[in-house]
């Protein structure tokens, strides 16, 4: 790689339009490969799944570097105010870095700009969810462990005065 050239990669965005596309086409399975990475989908049951062939052969598929535009599904309860923390993707809400830990935090918790507030799991990939400001966690609005959707409001931090 030349110095300046951007590296291809699937990011976060990218993935989720992806999903998007497969969910809403009849394919049973699809493998898409962006420069070093490679995503594998299937809507077949895990025993009946045929393993992904290794190496594909390449095909191109289309990738706009355009933004995805997605309506939440969940809005954020009217009663509360404060930052609103959304999920960055689809996937599984972890409130600590491992079963049995401690979370990251709690409702009343004093946070700084950055710091960890909880994972969101995709495809066993561990995405850090941020707190963008400085400030009191007021509340936690997913379940350890469950389902959120891309834009979902997870937490709120009320900003330090």
């Amino acid at each position: 790689m030349t110095d300046g050239a951007a590296r291809l990669e699937l990011d976060q965005r990218t993935i989720h339009a992806l999903i998007e596309a497969f969910d809403a086409s009849d394919w049973l399975e699809m493998t898409v490969t962006v420069g070093s990475d490679r995503l594998y989908v299937s809507r077949r049951k895990q025993s009946d799944a045929s393993p992904a062939p290794d190496p594909l052969p390449p095909i191109p598929v289309p990738v706009s570097t355009e933004p995805v535009h997605v309506q939440p599904a969940h809005a954020t309860p009217p009663s509360l105010t404060g930052t609103v923390v959304e999920s960055p993707s689809v996937g599984l809400f972890w409130r600590s870095p491992a079963p049995g830990a401690p979370p990251f935090v709690d409702v009343g918790t004093h946070v700084s700009a950055g710091d960890t507030l909880a994972i969101v799991e995709v495809m066993k990939l561990m995405n850090h969810v941020a707190a963008p400001v400085d400030g009191v966690v007021t509340a936690i609005l997913v379940e350890n462990g469950a389902s959120v959707e891309y834009g979902q409001t997870i937490v709120i931090v009320d900003p330090e005065s």
